[in-house]
């Protein structure tokens, strides 16, 4: 049934407010009428008596995990990485230099290495430009340099006590990480360290920062594994005292 509505509204005159003798009798509504009113009738009937039920915003609960405070020892950490830095770009351009002479050609690709967890070096192939068995050869040199292979294993270490050393939030956020031993050779390409910089950086150097490679490929810290790194600084401290 299509309804018109007629915005117009016509002020009613005096005589039709007026009081009128005669009697109001209701008029029955005829079947088609009745039909329709019972389909607007709701179906159900709000009875004030009943208790209005309660209707409550959901509420999203959401943890936040900012992370470990920076050591009180950084500045002695961070200096201890800086050293074993310049003492593996030392040891790498001597293994270069010993490489062009004796592979020129292995020598001209570009290549990467890094720490596995029992400590051998690792070759990496981050342009596809070895074969496989330039990998087992590279993989070969690598280890047979003593001195490559210490100063490799010391930069290791004092980048994972860099990284538990630094805080979660604020200065490098190396802190949001967990470096571990185990997941030091899917993190981080040694010779990506030494791309040079130039005056003006290029992107694959930026990329090659170890806090930029960290930031790209690192683990990120759970509550535990920080509750864990916060327990071992604690107790080294205690021992260093004692």
């Amino acid at each position: 049934m299509a309804i018109s509505l007629n915005t117009a509204f016509i002020q009613p005159s005096v005589a039709e407010l007026n009081k009128t003798a005669q009697p109001l009798t209701p008029k029955l509504l005829s079947e088609d009428l009745q039909k329709t009113s019972v389909n607007l009738n709701p179906a159900a009937v709000y009875h004030p008596s009943d208790d209005a039920p309660t209707v409550s915003p959901d509420m999203e609960v959401i943890e936040t995990f900012i992370g470990r405070p920076q050591a009180a020892d950084f500045p002695q950490v961070a200096a201890r990485h800086k050293d074993a830095h310049e003492s593996l770009k030392l040891a790498f351009e001597d293994f270069k230099s010993a490489l062009s002479d004796t592979f020129p050609d292995l020598a001209n690709k570009k290549f990467g290495f890094t720490v596995e967890a029992d400590g051998n070096l690792k070759a990496l192939d981050p342009a596809n430009e070895l074969s496989a068995s330039e990998m087992d050869q590279l993989n070969s040199l690598l280890n047979a340099s003593s001195s490559l292979k210490t100063a490799a294993s010391s930069y290791r270490d004092t980048s994972i006590e860099l990284v538990a050393a630094d805080a979660g939030w604020g200065g490098n956020l190396l802190g949001k990480y967990n470096l571990t031993k185990e997941n030091f050779a899917n993190t981080i390409d040694l010779a990506a360290l030494f791309v040079p910089k130039g005056n003006v950086p290029s992107a694959e150097a930026i990329d090659g920062l170890f806090s930029h490679q960290l930031w790209r490929k690192g683990e990120l810290g759970t509550p535990a594994s920080d509750a864990a790194i916060v327990a071992a600084r604690d107790a080294k401290r205690i021992s260093e005292k004692v």
